[in-house]
């Protein structure tokens, strides 16, 4: 299995057991934080900024309307 340091999992509970208190807050600390991201691709999606084809030719145009679209969410 491979490691990679920006891959975080959450603890899984031992079959017949149960999680410690310790690892119960890093799961919870973990999905406090991946909500977050997940809110904002959902925010990202909601407004088909990456599914419509952009025709507009003004410089960062896209980099905007993304920025846009994630301000609306966050």
């Amino acid at each position: 299995m491979h490691q990679y340091e920006n891959i975080r999992i959450p603890h899984k509970k031992p079959k017949g057991g149960e999680l410690s208190e310790q690892q119960k807050s890093d799961n919870r600390k973990l999905s406090q934080s991946r909500v977050v991201c997940e809110n904002a691709f959902a925010g990202v999606k909601r407004y088909g900024v990456v599914s419509q084809i952009d025709r507009n030719h003004k410089y960062d145009f896209d980099d905007k309307l993304i920025d846009l679209s994630l301000n609306k969410v966050n």
